[in-house]
């Protein structure tokens, strides 16, 4: 009995003094990190005591479109690896184009390391179509919309327009493969899409112990819809798509997709929220269900 009394106080002190594996957030696009207070809040709630880290970057809503991305990869990558509360390894949960950031801090840097990773709509795959962007910022609050598309849709390899509108970077023409891969500055470098491959890229991605995808059924912002699964269009069509396990991506493992999904460790599910309604408390449901038990876990 006594030694039995003994193994349950160890067991209770090591329990207390373990700590819930903190969170970081990072919103999307036409958004800021007010936009990821809900589930922050949902996030500490479940589990008490919890660090959640919601990134900001720039100046928000208008540095998420009008910030070079790769500036924005630079900028979370700061954040993340001075907090001091991150230096044992995190969960980390992206938005839309934060699903874009968070992959680009995983395979870039990964230091520290990123343990179940949660896409929420991440374009990864790309974006070729013209997105209902007014569903995250009407017109009389964005009266720009129009301008910048135009821009993108005519001038999307220049290196300038890459710079300066966000998306651009990731913009994927399927009617000009050659030239997507020529001038892109961030998407085709990122996918490991070039000749030349990366393996620091693969290394890093392939090591997450959980990489959850995202895709909404009802998105109306990600064109196609199904660039969260990394499913896109096949090149020299706009309407007949290329399934993940069907791409040379996949199949070439170039960032280790193949090799996550053989071991069980990529997980896909499909949700009919709205782009901008997945954060929000009418889809909490899926957040309960899907990344709700990848963030039940120590250090």
């Amino acid at each position: 009995f006594e030694m039995s009394g003994w193994c349950l106080l160890l067991l209770f002190l090591s329990y207390s003094d373990a700590v819930w594996r903190p969170v970081v957030l990072m919103h999307g696009i036409l958004a800021d990190a007010a936009d990821m207070n809900a589930v922050k809040g949902w996030i500490e709630k479940d589990f008490p005591g919890i660090t959640v880290v919601n990134v900001e970057i720039g100046e928000g809503k208008n540095s998420s479109i009008f910030m070079d991305i790769n500036s924005q990869v630079e900028s979370f990558a700061r954040t993340v690896q001075s907090h001091p509360a991150l230096q044992r390894g995190f969960n980390l949960i992206g938005h839309s184009q934060g699903g874009l950031i968070t992959r680009a801090y995983i395979e870039k840097y990964n230091h520290p390391a990123v343990y179940n990773y949660m896409s929420w709509a991440g374009p990864h795959d790309g974006v070729y179509g013209t997105p209902n962007f007014n569903s995250l910022c009407p017109d009389n609050f964005c009266p720009w919309l129009n301008w910048v598309m135009d821009l993108v849709l005519n001038s999307w390899w220049e290196a300038d327009v890459q710079h300066r509108i966000s998306f651009a970077a990731y913009w994927k023409d399927p009617f000009n493969q050659a030239h997507y891969l020529s001038t892109n500055l961030f998407l085709a470098d990122l996918n490991n899409e070039r000749a030349t491959k990366n393996m620091q890229y693969k290394k890093n991605f392939a090591s997450l112990n959980k990489a959850l995808l995202i895709y909404s059924t009802a998105d109306q912002v990600i064109v196609p819809k199904q660039s969260p699964w990394f499913t896109f269009w096949t090149w020299g069509s706009d309407s007949h798509l290329t399934a993940m396990r069907e791409s040379d991506q996949y199949k070439g493992d170039w960032i280790g997709l193949k090799t996550l999904d053989e071991a069980g460790k990529l997980q896909m599910h499909a949700i009919p929220c709205q782009h901008g309604d997945i954060v929000k408390e009418s889809c909490k449901s899926y957040y309960d269900l899907y990344s709700k038990p990848l963030l039940n876990n120590q250090l």
